[in-house]
């Protein structure tokens, strides 16, 4: 019945895109429909109409967090050969899948002739999740910062609490949370993105950077001590989350600690988004900083749109890849949804302390990329791996030693030379 309705749905969409072909369209795809993300590409959307009043916009958001609906639907109109104008996708490894096999249209010149080739404009490790092979072929929008964690300040200051700085100082402060009644982590994970997010920054805080670009490029397994002791802090953190963890998606995490449930939360800073479309003021109601640990570290998760082989109506979609790698557009978009502009020459003015900080961050930090995001590693892996933390989580009592077995199982048949070459 599920396949059915999908298919039923890209018919009624191929149907209508058929329709709508002869006029002038423009039709887009995202998956930002919570609270803050949606109004903030909205927001964007109505600058395009305002520059391009003649052009039919078709906004299709597909529900979803880090787009794993969205992208199902995406596959299955590029290869029945209706591809939309453009599509959100997360630069690195998710957008490689389509550049590999052909399906997106370079977008070089345009880079070069808006002078974004510059590393003063962009910096250049979000340039090079936005290349392959020596080419462009998307244009981010936003950067998000994955390592962050928000908590309650009303909860925090009844319990005399201040965010620690190490790793083991936010450990030890889980219990004391848990005793006061409160839930110590909000978690939604319905789809599991956001177990593997936790997991992240749990390797980042014990590992640092390098060791982290190296376990995930396979250069380094899960045998080794540093692994194993992430692996121990991740079992802990399992054990201080909200028990109906499994049927919340992260937003509705986020709502836990608005109504008082929870004290923290571990997410991407589009959580500042929702957080302040929920009525909410920064460092006034809520704060958010890298997690213990990270600090110096900036977890990337790059929004970024392209153009697809066969698009309808392309000179529409260069016009929106031009629109949202403008300064302006960075800055309406980005003070809405809560993570920051890609662009690095824009001022903070305007920007929330919260944001301003990472904005800051991006300029001076060690920037990895997201596991969880799509970013750090081939599809296929990050969708093991998260399906093997989500074994984890559900089996407290597995030991380090089989968890270990398990992730090096996949290590071993995913990051392989063949599947890492790009």
């Amino acid at each position: 019945m599920k396949s059915f309705k999908v298919l039923l749905l890209v018919g009624l969409i191929i149907g209508a895109m058929g329709i709508m072909s002869i006029a002038s369209t423009f039709s887009i795809y995202d998956w930002w429909t919570a609270g803050g993300e949606a109004q903030a590409i909205a927001s964007v959307l109505n600058m395009y109409h305002q520059a391009y009043p003649d052009v039919t916009i078709v906004q299709n958001p597909v529900a979803g967090g880090a787009g794993v609906n969205m992208q199902a639907v995406i596959k299955s109109l590029i290869f029945a050969g209706v591809p939309p104008t453009t599509f959100q996708v997360h630069a690195g490894w998710e957008m490689y899948q389509y550049t590999s096999a052909n399906l997106l249209q370079p977008i070089t010149n345009l880079w070069q002739s808006e002078g974004w080739t510059s590393t003063s404009v962009f910096p250049e490790r979000i340039q090079q999740l936005c290349s392959y092979k020596g080419q462009y072929y998307s244009v981010p929008i936003d950067v998000g910062r994955a390592n962050m964690v928000w908590y309650n300040k009303a909860i925090f200051d009844k319990l005399g609490l201040t965010m620690p700085t190490t790793f083991q100082g936010f450990i030890d402060m889980l219990p004391v949370i848990k005793a006061a009644g409160y839930t110590p982590i909000a978690l939604g994970d319905s789809g599991n993105w956001t177990t593997a997010m936790l997991f992240d920054s749990t390797l980042l805080a014990v590992g640092g950077p390098k060791f982290f670009d190296q376990f995930f490029s396979g250069q380094i397994d899960a045998s080794n001590p540093v692994v194993e002791k992430a692996i121990g802090y991740f079992k802990t953190e399992l054990q201080y989350v909200n028990s109906n963890h499994a049927s919340l998606t992260w937003d509705q995490a986020c709502g836990l600690l608005v109504s008082g449930q929870a004290a923290m939360n571990i997410m991407g800073d589009w959580a500042n988004g929702y957080f302040k479309a929920a009525g909410w003021t920064p460092d006034v109601n809520y704060g958010g900083v890298a997690v213990p640990g990270t600090e110096g570290v900036y977890n990337l998760v790059i929004d970024s749109f392209e153009l697809p082989v066969g698009a309808p109506d392309p000179q529409n979609g260069i016009n929106w890849l031009k629109l949202i790698g403008s300064a302006q557009a960075q800055i309406t978009f980005n003070q809405i949804k809560g993570s920051i502009p890609a662009r690095i020459d824009v001022s903070s003015a305007g920007f929330d302390p919260i944001s301003a900080a990472n904005m800051t961050a991006l300029k001076k930090d060690v920037l990895v990329s997201s596991v969880a995001n799509g970013s750090e590693v081939p599809i296929a892996f990050e969708t093991d791996w998260e399906n093997a933390l989500t074994v984890i989580e559900y089996h407290p009592n597995m030991s380090i030693q089989a968890c270990v077995n398990l992730m090096n199982s996949i290590i071993k048949q995913d990051l392989t030379p063949e599947n890492l070459a790009h």
